[in-house]
Parts: structure tokens; C-alpha cells; sequence
């Protein structure tokens, strides 16, 4: 990634494709630019039909965001990393996350035992480790849980060692 600010005309055409995107897939958006940082363009969409441009578990939002991405590679030698939201959604999405976590670390600290989190894709689970792995109270580590491929967060005492965690002790 580059360590500054993406190329405002790689930015600009970013845009225009996923504007041209939206039309062709009869949405009716608009499109703004809310932030670009070290090779990173993040774009607000505002739509009246926001739930279907999100699809469940954001599986719209993330093809289209995918879909970008590799748009922009293929015409650019200068890659950025698109990041597509629609409403907010991701920011909220991130919240949620991150208060999950910050609740599983305190039921952590006062019961002594592992506890897993909801089923994530690698993006949330990414959210998650991030966020708790400077507190000393507490390790992470993500393990299968069938569901879909998907994998969970364990949140564990630091030094504990591995276990399966029996059912019932999810979040």
C-alpha cells in the first residue's frame, strides 16, 4: 500500500465506476468521497433502498466493494484500497463488533473462562483482534464453528492454554 494519500484521478475514476455500477443496477444513490489515507479511498453511498444495496450480512456491499477493487487494479498501476459503505453501515456494523468484544472481555476477566463470539468473516474477526490485543487480561485467537465456513473469536485469559470451549459458553 502506498503510505500517502491515493491519487485523486485514480480516486475521481473509483467513483465514477461505482456510480456507473449503482445506475446499472437500477439504484438510485449518491456517491461522495469521505475519506482517503494512506492509499485507502472510502465512499459513502446514500440510496433510498439501502437494506437491498447491503444484502444480508453486507453480501452485496461486499461484492460490489470486491468488484470495485478489482476494477480499479486492472485500469490503474497505482492501487488503492476501496472501501464501499452504504447508510453507515459498516461503522455501525464496527461498533457492534467491538462492543461484543469489550463484553466478552469483562465476562472473561470476572469468570475466568474462554468465551467465544458470534460467528464473523474475516474482516469482522480482524475488528476484533485488533481491538483487544494490547489488553494483558486477555488473548485472542479465532477457531472453526461450522457455520458456513465462518469462524469465531475466542476471547481467553492471557496463558490459558487452548481448549474446546463446551456448549453453552458462547456469548
Amino acid at each position: 500500500m502506498n503510505e500517502q494519500a491515493p491519487n485523486p484521478e485514480v480516486v475521481a475514476h473509483a467513483k465514477t465506476v461505482l456510480e456507473d455500477m449503482l445506475r446499472l443496477m437500477s439504484f438510485e444513490a449518491k456517491v461522495e468521497v469521505f475519506n482517503q489515507s494512506e492509499g485507502e479511498a472510502a465512499f459513502h453511498i446514500e440510496a433510498a433502498d439501502a437494506g437491498r444495496l447491503i444484502g444480508r450480512g453486507a453480501q452485496v456491499l461486499d461484492s460490489l466493494q470486491f468488484i470495485l477493487n478489482r476494477m480499479i487494479a486492472r485500469k490503474h498501476e497505482t492501487t488503492i484500497h476501496c472501501v464501499v459503505d452504504v447508510e453507515r453501515y459498516r461503522e455501525r456494523r464496527k461498533d457492534r463488533i467491538l462492543q461484543e468484544a469489550f463484553e466478552a472481555v469483562e465476562r472473561v476477566v470476572r469468570e475466568g473462562a474462554p468465551c467465544r463470539l458470534s460467528p464473523m468473516g474475516a474482516a469482522d474477526r480482524r475488528i476484533v483482534h485488533q481491538a483487544l490485543k494490547e489488553n494483558p487480561a486477555v488473548e485472542t485467537y479465532s477457531e472453526p464453528c461450522g457455520d458456513e465456513g465462518r469462524k469465531c473469536v475466542v476471547v481467553a485469559p492471557a496463558g490459558q492454554k487452548r481448549e474446546e470451549l463446551p456448549v453453552g459458553r458462547e456469548q
